[in-house]
């Protein structure tokens, strides 16, 4: 089709920052958080969480853990757009993403078998310990799955019999008393009430739902493998109601899996009084309308489906957004390039290749990618610029996360990941702190007092009232005269027009022009560059990250109790609970947190006295609209 015309590179900028905001903690409505992790890589993490206008339980629903079963994560995805009245729902659509994309069970092994323990270095550690976190905020657990044949309790054929797994509700056993809360759970008792439940909604007889008791515990168990899941987990480490939902495989269609899933997800629902209009069942195909690209950094341009964007060999190509008919389960793939999901990853083009978009595991449109003859120049918006003088540097243009590494876990869960306060540097400080260890390229940093190395390409996550010093830039191979180091978005000498900010401060919660954020990220993250004139020698990051609860003390019958984040206390209904102190990551105080107790402010003055009420609460902890973190407070029976 040629080059794509300059007409359209206005619409391409409009419906960049219409359709791409950055991601954020919060939404503009105060009644629901959408978080991203590992943003752009074949394992993105999506999580969505729902808060109702009255106080009630909250309800996790986890679809995708196993990346071949659709009917679950389908389900699971039409929950997340969700109002509520009471109650609350935290939404995790596509847990494995990368076999979604696949249409695999598991890429890396068996998610749902990972839960038990998991090895430092396997792949998926950092989702399995984001779901640990999110479980521990919750009172129920419901974890959608697709299974074969038909679950019956005694024997009627070879794909409907009790080793089958569709068409049931999944608990571990019949009763369970949690040992450190002697909390007794009635599981089946419960899972019963739910299949009568969607039963009433189910005509045929050879569709209906069963309860299956795994009894897991025995040594006799045929389900020995569940004591690694994340049903398990839920159950025996935060002693809340966990069970698996499973539609068969072997239904006539894909939308009776979902509309089935959304029958047992809303019984649950209306048994713990959690108040929802029910979710649009919308299967329609998924179409490509154009994918916004951008070459070498510059503007981007908006490239329809089944166009041609010719590019001169060695030009980097950045897919920024894929305008399509659904806005979640989205990747792309560069063929021959990066990895499954090649969304927001510059890669240099060498030779023509075909960009592929996807919903979850179905292609649905493509862009061609062709070069220029050689001797060709490209237009102008496509002119060659630092970035290329990177590449041809043989530099690695990917941003690394952070590498912070989650702390053992507590009592109530994991602790929280990816933000640390005081700040940990991502690359190790040498022993004597005047000299960074051998071979270091980046950036010397002082932060509160603390010599902090940042190595080129890493990111490090600060607080948003950190102080930081720009120190030095440090290469082994040196630098050329004139080279500066640059924090992009800050001033930090008034009328010098060089750029260099070495030995200057920086203020990051008043210093920093928002607009100079990358784009793209789940918290405002700025460029820290050394540069030589035009060309960028070697960069850094500086993310800025809200508050991160540590604990909460309270006062119980006249004894202090400290709650990690996440944990759960049970109190009797009716008495007297005190607020004494909020403390945050790095045993900071808090002297004016704003609190809510199941989705209703509390005074911010502490300490303060609260009333338990008769169900489970969240104590949630904000700061400027943004959810530092929260524990529960369980009726105990």
């Amino acid at each position: 089709m040629g080059l794509i015309p300059r007409s359209l590179v206005a619409l391409a900028f409009f419906l960049l920052f219409l359709v791409n905001p950055v991601i954020g903690w919060a939404d503009l409505a105060n009644d629901r958080q959408h978080i991203v992790y590992f943003e752009g890589t074949p394992q993105e993490l999506e999580i969505y969480k729902i808060y109702g206008r009255q106080e009630g339980p909250t309800i996790m629903i986890l679809g995708g853990i196993q990346g071949d079963e659709p009917g679950g994560f389908l389900s699971a995805d039409m929950y997340v757009d969700m109002s509520l009245q009471r109650g609350n729902i935290i939404v995790v659509p596509r847990a494995n993403f990368r076999s979604i994309i696949a249409f695999d069970r598991g890429q890396e092994g068996d998610l749902n078998r990972k839960f038990a323990q998991i090895k430092d270095l396997d792949p998926d550690r950092g989702i399995v310990e984001i779901l640990k976190n999110l479980m521990a905020e919750s009172d129920l657990f419901l974890n959608l799955h697709d299974g074969s044949g038909f679950f019956r309790p005694v024997w009627e054929s070879d794909m409907a019999n009790p080793s089958r797994y569709g068409q049931c509700v999944i608990a571990d056993a019949e009763v369970y008393t949690h040992p450190p809360t002697g909390r007794v759970l009635h599981l089946g008792q419960e899972a019963r009430k739910v299949v009568d439940m969607i039963n009433k909604h189910i005509p045929e007889d050879k569709y209906k739902f069963h309860f299956s008791n795994h009894d897991t515990f025995s040594e006799n168990s045929k389900h020995k493998e569940q004591r690694a899941s994340a049903s398990f987990y839920a159950l025996t480490k935060l002693g809340i109601p966990a069970y698996g939902l499973e539609t068969s495989k072997q239904l006539p269609s894909l939308e009776m899996k979902v509309r089935q899933h959304n029958l047992a997800v809303n019984a649950f629902m209306e048994l713990y009084g959690v108040v929802a209009e029910q979710p649009r069942v919308n299967l329609a195909p998924p179409t490509l309308s154009y994918l916004v690209i951008s070459v070498n950094g510059q503007l981007p341009v908006a490239v329809a489906d089944g166009q041609t964007l010719l590019v001169n060999s060695g030009d980097l190509v950045e897919v920024i957004h894929v305008g399509a008919n659904y806005d979640r389960g989205l990747s792309v793939d560069i063929q021959g390039l990066g990895s499954v999901n090649d969304i927001r990853l510059p890669l240099s083009i060498v030779k023509p290749t075909t960009i592929i978009a996807r919903r979850d595991n179905i292609s649905f449109g493509q862009v061609k990618v062709g070069l220029l003859p050689a001797g060709s120049r490209s237009p102008q918006l496509w002119k060659p610029t630092s970035l290329m003088a990177q590449a041809a540097a043989g530099l690695d243009l990917r941003e690394e996360g952070p590498t912070q590494v989650p702390s053992p876990e507590s009592p109530g869960g994991p602790e929280p990941t990816g933000t640390v306060s005081p700040p940990t540097p991502t690359t190790s400080p040498a022993t004597d702190p005047t000299e960074p260890e051998p071979g270091f390229e980046g950036f010397v940093l002082e932060v509160g007092g603390r010599t902090v190395y940042l190595r080129a390409g890493n990111t490090l996550t600060l607080p948003k009232d950190a102080i930081v010093k720009l120190v030095s830039l440090k290469s082994p191979k040196g630098t050329p005269p004139g080279t500066v180091m640059n924090l992009k978005g800050f001033i930090g000498r008034p009328g010098d027009t060089t750029g260099d900010d070495q030995g200057t401060t920086a203020r990051l919660s008043r210093d920093l022009l928002s607009r100079f954020a990358l784009p793209g990220k789940s918290a405002p993250t700025y460029q820290l560059g050394a540069e030589a004139g035009k060309k960028l020698l070697f960069r850094a990051f500086l993310e800025i990250s809200g508050p991160v609860l540590s604990r909460v003390t309270l006062s119980l019958e006249g004894r202090e109790r400290d709650l990690a984040m996440g944990e759960r206390l049970s109190v009797k209904p009716g008495a007297e609970v005190v607020i004494k102190s909020v403390s945050l990551v790095g045993d900071r105080p808090w002297a004016k947190p704003r609190l809510t107790l199941g989705g209703r402010p509390v005074a911010t003055k502490l300490p303060q006295k609260v009333i338990m009420p008769n169900l489970a609460v969240a104590l949630a902890v904000f700061s400027e609209g943004e959810l530092a973190g929260k524990v529960v407070l369980a009726p105990a029976r």
